[in-house]
């Protein structure tokens, strides 16, 4: 109980006052011809569980960047390099289902602990994105939140533009306040294509049932079949939420 007191007094109290400052209202995110994404996913998954729907439609401005191996996820008994490539390939054969600008994968760097390699992390060159997309800074997983907390760092040393936007996705946990969703009714099945491609994962959990039904509910206030939802805010704003880790 005390924890969970710490949590929302310290915590999720933090969150909600800095989004109440925010528009909260819930509109189609428009992303126009020449916008140049970036998707960073911490494991081979999340990157088609949190928004597969908006990589199927919108892959040509996406570049999509795996900054784990994954191999945590892999629960059979084998070599590390063999879980490395188990993980690798499913990454692969589902980016190669995608009309992406670029896709790469970290397999140096180790599942669970991405926030040792932030000298890796600063490689990422972002200085040319409209958009980062990234897991939700609460996601009950120790590699998603260490994306902000990387992802905040490059942004004090590396240069961006004044106009980047930070997009929240949704893969553990769901956001708190989205602001921004894409409808996409049209391309559900693709996206449930994508996501069993990992079936190192679906070994473990259904991930796929799961994520239509997040994705059918957050349908429900535009009023279409599904849709993935997105708190998409500016850099100054990313910061003051990213301050819940240095208390």
């Amino acid at each position: 109980m005390k924890f969970q007191q710490f949590l929302f007094d310290f915590l999720i109290s933090k969150i909600y006052r800095a989004f109440l400052a925010m528009n909260t209202e819930f509109n189609a995110l428009e992303l126009s011809q020449d916008a140049r994404c970036l998707c960073l996913a911490p494991h081979p998954d999340d990157e088609s569980i949190g928004m597969g729907g908006t990589l199927i439609k919108k892959g040509e401005l996406f570049d999509v960047i795996c900054i784990t191996n994954g191999t945590g996820g892999v629960a059979q008994e084998l070599l590390e390099i063999e879980k490395i490539n188990i993980r690798k390939n499913e990454f692969e054969q589902a980016m190669q289902r995608l009309k992406l600008n670029s896709y790469s994968f970290f397999d140096h760097i180790e599942d669970r602990k991405l926030v040792l390699h932030s000298k890796d992390f600063k490689k990422i060159d972002i200085s040319q994105y409209d958009y980062i997309f990234i897991p939700n800074i609460i996601d009950q997983h120790r590699d998603h939140k260490a994306v902000s907390i990387l992802l905040k760092e490059l942004l004090k040393s590396e240069k961006h533009k004044k106009t980047l936007k930070i997009a929240f996705y949704e893969v553990w946990q769901t956001l708190a306040l989205p602001n921004l969703y894409v409808d996409i009714s049209d391309v559900i099945e693709e996206k449930k294509v994508l996501i069993e491609i990992y079936k190192s994962q679906l070994a473990s959990k259904n991930y796929t049932r799961k994520t239509v039904g997040l994705n059918n509910f957050r349908g429900l206030l535009p009023n279409v079949d599904y849709a993935e939802a997105f708190s998409v805010i500016d850099v100054s704003t990313f910061k003051k939420i990213c301050k819940i880790y240095t208390l």
